[in-house]
């Protein structure tokens, strides 16, 4: 490949990648290239549980979410475009410990105009009669939350920015950042080089691989997680809502086949740090029978569940479980966007917005990136909720 010249290059092409390079090439940003080093949709994007919902544990993020599912229910009717979005409604469970925390949170959630109940266990019996909620104190229940396809998201993202004049590029690592006078100047990839004024690293996981010996590194921790499929009992083919069970950590989604995913981010389901290049891709065995049993012990019919195997996935953790958006500190030009901790799918509609007004320096969007600032931690600022829930590493 000969030298490229581009005015914006994107690194990465997952979610929040192409949601970046559309909402810059909306405003008319310049010429923009978005660069992956595999497929679209192809690293944690395409292993998300892609889960849409507005429940938060701080005010910014609420709105930044309920914006983001008002996009997912009407932007792709607008454009043409099938995102898969299925709206199966949401329960989280709590015991006695979180129980004063979810009530708190439920109220804050409404008063933001959340569509969030606080509900009794006979209530909830209602919902889900076949669960054993012997020790839940309290759910709440969002009735209008859901999932989408990731990959589909991804690549809807994708055309549209192409139908602005996006460049994609496929197929193309970078081999490293190009920083000339504290300024960055482009990048190397396999095949030549690319000159771009800005350059926007949206490479979850390996956000520090690529910054290589350019600039200190991010405070991001690759994590491999688990997910396992249950082949969903006659019985419990009834059981299509969300289950977030916050007593120990697990949760249970639909994909729309009597499958059931299960997952968990309790800490010792999230404690795995990993090289993202070489982290095993299929779910280990303990992790299938840890994940299996709490859903028997939830849902006692999911002993007669078939398991159809599991698969591991990354997130890019940072210590307060939410993103950095913000310039390097160092390298003039270079834009970091990455620590979703796992979190990043729902709001990426939004992110990409906030990104292109941080790089263009405009103000169209009605939310802050400065909330996302990478000195936050150095200042001691984290994002942290007033009244958190114990059995899980990110709010």
């Amino acid at each position: 490949m000969e030298t490229l010249n581009t005015d914006i290059l994107v690194i990465g092409g997952g979610v929040n990648g192409t949601s970046i390079a559309m909402a810059l090439a909306e405003r008319n940003a310049g010429k923009i290239t978005l660069i992956e080093k595999g497929g679209l949709a192809t690293g944690a994007t395409g292993r998300s549980g892609a889960m849409v919902r507005e429940h938060y544990l701080n005010v910014e993020l609420v709105r930044m979410a309920s914006d983001a599912k008002r996009f997912f229910e009407e932007w792709p009717k607008e454009m043409g475009y099938d995102l898969k979005f299925q709206t199966t409604g949401r329960i989280l469970l709590f015991d006695e410990s979180d129980a004063g925390a979810a009530i708190a949170n439920g109220e804050m959630n409404r008063a933001e105009g959340v569509n969030i109940e606080t509900l009794s266990p006979e209530k909830t019996m209602k919902l889900i009669p076949l669960a054993n909620l012997e020790d839940v104190k309290i759910s709440l229940y969002e009735p209008e939350a859901g999932y989408a396809d990731p990959v589909a998201t991804t690549y809807a993202f994708a055309m549209e920015a192409q139908k602005k004049g996006v460049e994609l590029l496929t197929r193309t690592p970078v081999k490293s950042l190009i920083v000339e006078g504290g300024r960055i100047a482009g990048v190397e990839t396999a095949t030549g080089k690319i000159n771009a004024d800005v350059v926007i690293n949206v490479t979850g996981p390996w956000a520090n691989s690529l910054l290589g010996q350019h600039d200190i590194p991010l405070p991001i921790t690759p994590i491999r997680v688990q997910m396992v499929h249950l082949r969903r009992p006659p019985k419990l083919e009834i059981l299509e809502q969300i289950i977030i069970d916050y007593t120990c950590g697990a949760y249970y989604r639909t994909d729309g086949t009597p499958n059931t995913l299960v997952g968990g981010e309790a800490p010792e389901d999230m404690s795995e740090i990993v090289n993202p290049n070489t982290f095993g891709l299929n779910a280990d065995h303990d992790f299938i029978m840890r994940f299996w049993n709490r859903a028997i012990k939830r849902f006692p019919d999911f002993v007669d569940a078939t398991c159809r195997g599991g698969y591991g996935s990354l997130y890019d953790m940072t210590p307060d479980g939410n993103p950095i958006l913000d310039e390097s500190p160092n390298i003039s030009g270079l834009y970091n966007v990455a620590g979703f901790s796992g979190h990043g799918f729902k709001l990426s509609p939004i992110t990409g917005e906030m990104v292109a007004d941080l790089v263009t320096g405009q103000s169209k969007s009605s939310h802050d990136y400065k909330l996302f600032r990478s000195s936050r931690f150095d200042e001691n600022s984290p994002i942290t909720p007033a009244r958190p829930y114990s059995a899980r590493v990110h709010q």
